[in-house]
Protein backbone atom coordinates (compact mmCIF):
# COMPACT_ATOMS: atom_id res chain seq x y z
CA UNK A 1 0.00 0.00 0.00
CA UNK A 2 1.41 3.38 -0.97
CA UNK A 3 1.81 6.18 1.51
CA UNK A 4 0.05 9.55 1.41
CA UNK A 5 0.70 12.29 -1.11
CA UNK A 6 2.53 14.97 0.87
CA UNK A 7 3.11 18.63 0.05
CA UNK A 8 5.85 20.50 1.88
CA UNK A 9 5.28 24.25 1.83
CA UNK A 10 8.28 26.26 3.06
CA UNK A 11 9.05 29.99 3.05
CA UNK A 12 12.57 29.53 1.65
CA UNK A 13 14.23 28.66 -1.63
CA UNK A 14 14.67 24.89 -1.81
CA UNK A 15 18.46 24.89 -1.51
CA UNK A 16 19.91 21.73 0.11
CA UNK A 17 22.81 23.79 1.46
CA UNK A 18 20.49 25.96 3.59
CA UNK A 19 19.27 24.93 7.04
CA UNK A 20 15.47 24.58 6.96
CA UNK A 21 15.29 23.73 3.23
CA UNK A 22 18.05 21.16 3.64
CA UNK A 23 16.29 19.27 6.42
CA UNK A 24 12.97 19.53 4.57
CA UNK A 25 14.48 17.91 1.49
CA UNK A 26 16.14 15.23 3.65
CA UNK A 27 12.82 14.41 5.34
CA UNK A 28 11.08 14.37 1.99
CA UNK A 29 13.61 11.89 0.60
CA UNK A 30 13.18 9.66 3.66
CA UNK A 31 9.39 9.72 3.25
CA UNK A 32 9.75 8.73 -0.40
CA UNK A 33 11.75 5.76 0.85
CA UNK A 34 8.72 4.76 2.93
CA UNK A 35 6.39 4.84 -0.07
CA UNK A 36 5.07 8.41 0.09
CA UNK A 37 4.76 10.76 -2.87
CA UNK A 38 6.35 14.07 -1.93
CA UNK A 39 6.02 17.50 -3.54
CA UNK A 40 7.37 20.94 -2.63
CA UNK A 41 6.20 24.55 -2.81
CA UNK A 42 8.83 27.13 -1.89
CA UNK A 43 10.04 30.50 -3.08
CA UNK A 44 10.92 29.09 -6.50
CA UNK A 45 7.33 28.02 -7.08
CA UNK A 46 5.78 31.11 -5.48
CA UNK A 47 8.01 33.59 -7.33
CA UNK A 48 9.09 32.00 -10.62
CA UNK A 49 11.97 33.71 -12.36
CA UNK A 50 13.22 35.45 -9.19
CA UNK A 51 16.82 34.67 -8.22
CA UNK A 52 17.40 37.09 -5.32
CA UNK A 53 14.91 37.09 -2.46
CA UNK A 54 14.20 39.81 0.10
CA UNK A 55 12.14 40.10 3.27
CA UNK A 56 9.24 41.23 1.07
CA UNK A 57 9.05 37.74 -0.45
CA UNK A 58 8.58 36.27 3.03
CA UNK A 59 5.74 38.72 3.66
CA UNK A 60 4.03 37.74 0.40
CA UNK A 61 4.57 33.98 0.65
CA UNK A 62 1.50 33.05 2.77
CA UNK A 63 -0.75 34.76 0.24
CA UNK A 64 0.94 33.21 -2.78
CA UNK A 65 0.75 29.79 -1.17
CA UNK A 66 -2.92 30.26 -0.22
CA UNK A 67 -3.86 31.28 -3.76
CA UNK A 68 -2.07 28.25 -5.17
CA UNK A 69 -3.61 25.87 -2.62
CA UNK A 70 -7.11 27.04 -3.52
CA UNK A 71 -6.61 25.40 -6.91
CA UNK A 72 -4.20 22.59 -6.02
CA UNK A 73 -4.81 21.41 -2.45
CA UNK A 74 -6.98 18.54 -3.68
CA UNK A 75 -3.90 16.83 -5.13
CA UNK A 76 -2.57 16.03 -1.66
CA UNK A 77 -3.49 14.01 1.41
CA UNK A 78 -1.15 15.91 3.73
CA UNK A 79 -0.14 19.56 3.62
CA UNK A 80 2.97 20.04 5.77
CA UNK A 81 3.52 23.82 5.91
CA UNK A 82 6.01 26.01 7.74
CA UNK A 83 4.76 28.26 10.55
CA UNK A 84 2.90 31.40 9.62
CA UNK A 85 2.14 30.34 6.06
CA UNK A 86 -1.09 28.33 5.98
CA UNK A 87 -3.44 30.53 7.97
CA UNK A 88 -5.04 32.55 5.11
CA UNK A 89 -6.01 29.38 3.25
CA UNK A 90 -7.19 27.63 6.42
CA UNK A 91 -9.24 30.63 7.59
CA UNK A 92 -11.00 30.64 4.22
CA UNK A 93 -12.20 27.11 4.96
CA UNK A 94 -9.41 25.19 3.18
CA UNK A 95 -10.86 25.67 -0.32
CA UNK A 96 -10.10 22.92 -2.80
CA UNK A 97 -8.87 20.42 -0.21
CA UNK A 98 -9.85 16.78 -0.20
CA UNK A 99 -12.64 15.81 2.17
CA UNK A 100 -10.10 13.72 4.06
CA UNK A 101 -6.80 15.51 4.42
CA UNK A 102 -4.41 16.67 7.14
CA UNK A 103 -2.97 20.15 7.64
CA UNK A 104 0.33 20.13 9.54
CA UNK A 105 2.19 23.21 10.74
CA UNK A 106 5.93 22.61 11.06
CA UNK A 107 8.27 24.86 13.02
CA UNK A 108 12.00 25.10 12.40
CA UNK A 109 12.26 27.19 15.55
CA UNK A 110 9.31 28.95 17.15
CA UNK A 111 9.47 32.62 16.22
CA UNK A 112 8.00 33.77 19.54
CA UNK A 113 10.82 32.16 21.53
CA UNK A 114 13.46 33.70 19.27
CA UNK A 115 11.76 37.11 19.57
CA UNK A 116 11.66 36.96 23.36
CA UNK A 117 15.36 36.10 23.53
CA UNK A 118 16.15 38.97 21.18
CA UNK A 119 14.21 41.37 23.40
CA UNK A 120 16.06 40.03 26.45
CA UNK A 121 19.40 40.56 24.71
CA UNK A 122 18.35 44.09 23.77
CA UNK A 123 17.44 44.91 27.37
CA UNK A 124 20.83 43.59 28.43
CA UNK A 125 22.59 45.80 25.88
CA UNK A 126 23.71 42.79 23.81
CA UNK A 127 21.60 43.55 20.73
CA UNK A 128 19.75 46.39 19.10
CA UNK A 129 16.40 46.30 17.31
CA UNK A 130 15.53 48.24 14.20
CA UNK A 131 12.46 50.46 14.37
CA UNK A 132 11.07 48.20 11.63
CA UNK A 133 11.21 45.05 13.78
CA UNK A 134 7.85 45.50 15.58
CA UNK A 135 6.10 46.20 12.28
CA UNK A 136 6.45 42.68 10.94
CA UNK A 137 8.92 40.13 12.38
CA UNK A 138 8.27 41.24 15.94
CA UNK A 139 4.58 41.95 15.40
CA UNK A 140 2.32 40.79 12.59
CA UNK A 141 4.52 37.79 11.80
CA UNK A 142 4.11 36.49 15.34
CA UNK A 143 0.35 36.81 14.94
CA UNK A 144 0.53 34.87 11.67
CA UNK A 145 2.53 32.10 13.33
CA UNK A 146 0.02 31.74 16.16
CA UNK A 147 -2.85 31.61 13.69
CA UNK A 148 -1.19 28.82 11.70
CA UNK A 149 -0.58 26.83 14.87
CA UNK A 150 -4.21 27.16 15.96
CA UNK A 151 -5.82 26.25 12.63
CA UNK A 152 -3.73 23.11 11.99
CA UNK A 153 -4.66 19.51 12.70
CA UNK A 154 -1.20 18.77 14.09
CA UNK A 155 1.89 20.83 14.96
CA UNK A 156 5.46 19.53 14.68
CA UNK A 157 8.01 21.24 16.94
CA UNK A 158 11.68 20.57 17.55
CA UNK A 159 12.26 21.07 21.27
CA UNK A 160 10.44 21.07 24.63
CA UNK A 161 10.89 24.82 25.16
CA UNK A 162 8.95 25.58 21.98
CA UNK A 163 6.29 23.02 22.96
CA UNK A 164 5.78 24.54 26.40
CA UNK A 165 5.58 28.05 24.96
CA UNK A 166 3.05 26.94 22.34
CA UNK A 167 0.78 25.31 24.90
CA UNK A 168 1.14 27.78 27.79
CA UNK A 169 1.40 31.08 25.92
CA UNK A 170 -0.22 30.51 22.53
CA UNK A 171 -3.07 28.19 23.49
CA UNK A 172 -2.16 25.26 21.25
CA UNK A 173 -3.69 22.04 22.66
CA UNK A 174 -0.92 19.74 23.87
CA UNK A 175 -2.54 16.76 22.16
CA UNK A 176 -1.98 18.31 18.73
CA UNK A 177 1.78 18.76 19.23
CA UNK A 178 4.44 16.25 18.23
CA UNK A 179 8.12 16.70 19.13
CA UNK A 180 10.20 15.27 16.29
CA UNK A 181 13.94 16.01 15.97
CA UNK A 182 16.02 16.09 12.82
CA UNK A 183 18.08 13.21 11.52
CA UNK A 184 21.80 13.02 10.89
CA UNK A 185 22.65 13.42 7.18
CA UNK A 186 24.46 10.56 5.46
CA UNK A 187 27.81 12.41 5.00
CA UNK A 188 28.02 12.61 8.81
CA UNK A 189 27.27 8.96 9.53
CA UNK A 190 29.92 6.33 10.25
CA UNK A 191 32.79 8.81 10.25
CA UNK A 192 36.02 7.48 11.78
CA UNK A 193 36.35 8.01 15.53
CA UNK A 194 38.47 10.99 16.58
CA UNK A 195 42.10 10.39 17.43
CA UNK A 196 44.55 12.23 19.63
CA UNK A 197 45.99 15.00 17.47
CA UNK A 198 49.60 16.10 17.50
CA UNK A 199 50.51 18.67 20.10
CA UNK A 200 49.85 22.22 19.08
CA UNK A 201 47.18 24.89 19.43
CA UNK A 202 43.76 23.70 20.55
CA UNK A 203 41.66 23.61 17.39
CA UNK A 204 38.34 25.44 17.89
CA UNK A 205 35.48 25.78 15.42
CA UNK A 206 32.36 27.92 15.14
CA UNK A 207 29.73 26.87 12.59
CA UNK A 208 26.91 29.25 11.73
CA UNK A 209 25.87 32.65 10.46
CA UNK A 210 27.90 35.55 11.80
CA UNK A 211 24.96 37.19 13.58
CA UNK A 212 24.17 38.23 17.13
CA UNK A 213 21.65 35.42 17.73
CA UNK A 214 24.34 32.83 17.07
CA UNK A 215 26.57 34.28 19.79
CA UNK A 216 28.88 36.29 17.56
CA UNK A 217 29.95 38.72 20.27
CA UNK A 218 30.51 35.87 22.72
CA UNK A 219 32.88 34.13 20.29
CA UNK A 220 34.90 37.33 19.93
CA UNK A 221 35.01 37.81 23.71
CA UNK A 222 36.07 34.20 24.37
CA UNK A 223 38.86 34.44 21.79
CA UNK A 224 40.12 37.66 23.35
CA UNK A 225 40.04 36.16 26.85
CA UNK A 226 41.91 33.04 25.72
CA UNK A 227 44.60 35.22 24.18
CA UNK A 228 44.97 37.21 27.39
CA UNK A 229 45.25 34.00 29.42
CA UNK A 230 47.97 32.60 27.18
CA UNK A 231 45.94 29.67 25.82
CA UNK A 232 47.29 28.45 22.50
CA UNK A 233 44.41 28.01 20.03
CA UNK A 234 43.24 28.34 16.45
CA UNK A 235 39.68 29.17 15.45
CA UNK A 236 37.85 28.17 12.26
CA UNK A 237 34.68 30.15 11.51
CA UNK A 238 32.60 28.22 9.00
CA UNK A 239 29.48 29.26 7.09
CA UNK A 240 29.52 32.83 8.36
CA UNK A 241 27.62 34.21 5.37
CA UNK A 242 29.67 37.37 5.95
CA UNK A 243 32.82 38.38 4.11
CA UNK A 244 36.13 37.30 5.60
CA UNK A 245 37.37 40.86 6.06
CA UNK A 246 34.31 41.84 8.09
CA UNK A 247 34.54 38.74 10.28
CA UNK A 248 38.24 39.27 10.97
CA UNK A 249 37.67 42.93 11.77
CA UNK A 250 35.40 41.93 14.68
CA UNK A 251 38.34 40.37 16.55
CA UNK A 252 41.26 42.01 18.33
CA UNK A 253 44.22 42.36 15.97
CA UNK A 254 46.40 39.75 17.76
CA UNK A 255 43.66 37.13 17.38
CA UNK A 256 43.24 37.53 13.63
CA UNK A 257 46.31 35.50 12.71
CA UNK A 258 44.74 32.51 14.49
CA UNK A 259 41.55 32.60 12.40
CA UNK A 260 40.35 30.66 9.39
CA UNK A 261 37.16 32.05 7.81
CA UNK A 262 35.03 30.11 5.31
CA UNK A 263 32.05 32.25 4.40
CA UNK A 264 30.11 29.50 2.59
CA UNK A 265 30.43 25.86 1.65
CA UNK A 266 28.40 23.00 0.24
CA UNK A 267 26.81 21.01 3.03
CA UNK A 268 28.61 17.80 2.10
CA UNK A 269 31.95 19.62 2.54
CA UNK A 270 31.45 20.25 6.26
CA UNK A 271 32.96 16.95 7.51
CA UNK A 272 36.14 17.78 5.62
CA UNK A 273 36.20 21.31 6.98
CA UNK A 274 35.82 19.99 10.52
CA UNK A 275 38.49 17.31 10.14
CA UNK A 276 41.34 18.01 12.55
CA UNK A 277 39.12 20.29 14.67
CA UNK A 278 38.63 19.40 18.33
CA UNK A 279 36.12 21.71 20.06
CA UNK A 280 32.93 23.36 18.83
CA UNK A 281 31.99 26.75 20.25
CA UNK A 282 28.19 26.89 20.14
CA UNK A 283 27.21 29.98 22.17
CA UNK A 284 23.87 30.50 20.40
CA UNK A 285 21.23 32.60 22.17
CA UNK A 286 18.26 30.93 20.46
CA UNK A 287 17.85 27.85 18.23
CA UNK A 288 14.96 25.83 16.95
CA UNK A 289 17.18 22.79 16.73
CA UNK A 290 20.88 23.45 16.13
CA UNK A 291 21.81 21.10 13.30
CA UNK A 292 25.38 22.42 13.27
CA UNK A 293 25.79 21.19 16.85
CA UNK A 294 24.72 17.64 16.02
CA UNK A 295 26.79 17.54 12.83
CA UNK A 296 29.92 18.78 14.59
CA UNK A 297 29.47 16.15 17.31
CA UNK A 298 29.15 13.51 14.58
CA UNK A 299 32.49 14.74 13.24
CA UNK A 300 34.07 14.13 16.62
CA UNK A 301 34.13 17.63 18.10
CA UNK A 302 33.47 18.22 21.78
CA UNK A 303 30.79 20.93 22.06
CA UNK A 304 30.74 23.81 24.49
CA UNK A 305 27.15 24.91 24.12
CA UNK A 306 24.34 26.96 25.54
CA UNK A 307 21.13 25.05 26.48
CA UNK A 308 19.23 25.94 23.31
CA UNK A 309 17.41 23.79 20.77
CA UNK A 310 18.51 20.16 20.84
CA UNK A 311 21.55 20.84 23.03
CA UNK A 312 19.99 19.71 26.36
CA UNK A 313 19.09 16.40 24.69
CA UNK A 314 22.53 15.54 23.31
CA UNK A 315 25.06 17.46 25.43
CA UNK A 316 25.47 15.77 28.81
CA UNK A 317 27.56 18.23 30.77
CA UNK A 318 30.98 16.77 31.49
CA UNK A 319 30.36 13.64 29.39
CA UNK A 320 29.58 14.58 25.78
CA UNK A 321 30.53 18.25 26.12
CA UNK A 322 29.85 21.27 28.29
CA UNK A 323 26.49 22.99 28.73
CA UNK A 324 26.70 26.58 29.96
CA UNK A 325 24.32 29.55 30.34
CA UNK A 326 23.69 31.96 27.49
CA UNK A 327 26.25 34.76 27.51
CA UNK A 328 28.60 33.02 30.00
CA UNK A 329 31.85 34.17 28.43
CA UNK A 330 33.97 33.32 31.53
CA UNK A 331 32.42 29.84 31.60
CA UNK A 332 33.12 29.22 27.93
CA UNK A 333 36.67 30.48 28.36
CA UNK A 334 37.32 28.24 31.36
CA UNK A 335 35.87 25.22 29.55
CA UNK A 336 38.15 25.79 26.54
CA UNK A 337 41.13 26.21 28.82
CA UNK A 338 40.33 22.96 30.68
CA UNK A 339 40.17 21.05 27.40
CA UNK A 340 43.46 22.62 26.29
CA UNK A 341 45.14 21.47 29.49
CA UNK A 342 43.92 17.86 29.28
CA UNK A 343 43.87 16.69 25.67
CA UNK A 344 43.37 13.02 26.61
CA UNK A 345 40.27 13.89 28.61
CA UNK A 346 39.16 15.98 25.63
CA UNK A 347 39.58 12.93 23.38
CA UNK A 348 37.25 10.93 25.65
CA UNK A 349 34.61 13.68 25.41
CA UNK A 350 35.00 13.90 21.63
CA UNK A 351 34.43 10.17 21.23
CA UNK A 352 31.42 10.24 23.57
CA UNK A 353 29.97 13.19 21.63
CA UNK A 354 30.25 11.33 18.34
CA UNK A 355 28.62 8.21 19.78
CA UNK A 356 25.75 10.22 21.30
CA UNK A 357 24.36 11.34 17.94
CA UNK A 358 24.93 8.32 15.71
CA UNK A 359 21.46 6.87 16.30
CA UNK A 360 19.67 9.91 14.86
CA UNK A 361 18.52 8.72 11.41
CA UNK A 362 16.25 10.39 8.87
CA UNK A 363 14.42 7.11 8.40
CA UNK A 364 13.39 7.13 12.05
CA UNK A 365 12.34 10.79 11.74
CA UNK A 366 10.28 9.89 8.66
CA UNK A 367 8.59 6.99 10.47
CA UNK A 368 7.63 9.26 13.36
CA UNK A 369 6.41 11.91 10.93
CA UNK A 370 4.33 9.36 9.05
CA UNK A 371 2.65 8.36 12.31
CA UNK A 372 1.71 12.01 12.88
CA UNK A 373 0.23 12.17 9.38
CA UNK A 374 -1.74 8.96 9.92
CA UNK A 375 -3.03 10.19 13.28
CA UNK A 376 -4.18 13.46 11.75
CA UNK A 377 -5.82 11.70 8.81
CA UNK A 378 -7.55 9.29 11.17
CA UNK A 379 -8.80 12.24 13.19
CA UNK A 380 -10.25 13.70 10.01
CA UNK A 381 -11.97 10.40 9.21
CA UNK A 382 -13.46 10.18 12.68
CA UNK A 383 -14.72 13.76 12.42
CA UNK A 384 -16.19 13.15 8.97
CA UNK A 385 -18.06 10.04 10.15
CA UNK A 386 -19.57 11.79 13.19
CA UNK A 387 -22.88 13.67 13.42
CA UNK A 388 -21.26 17.06 12.77
CA UNK A 389 -18.89 15.94 10.06
CA UNK A 390 -21.24 15.36 7.19
CA UNK A 391 -21.29 17.65 4.23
Amino acid sequence: MSGPRVLFGIHHPLDPNLGAPGVTLALGNALVGLGCEVFYYGFGEAFPGVTAYSAWHSVRFPWALSTWLSSNAGRFDVLDITTGDCWPWARLGRPGARRRHALITRSHGLEHVVSEQLHADTRAGLASLSWKYPLYHGGFRLWEVRQSLLVSDRVVLLNPLDRDYATERLGVPAGRIALIPHGLPEPFRALPPPELLPEGPLRLAFVGSWIQRKGREDVVAVAGALLEQGVSFSLSLLGTGTGEADVRAAFPAPVRERLRVVSSYRHAELPGLLRQQEVLLFPSHAEGYGMALVEAMACGLAPISTPVGVAPEVVRDGETGRLLPIGDVPGFTAAVRAFAEDRRRLLDVRRAAQTAVQGMTWRDVALRTLRVYESALQGEREQASGPSGAG
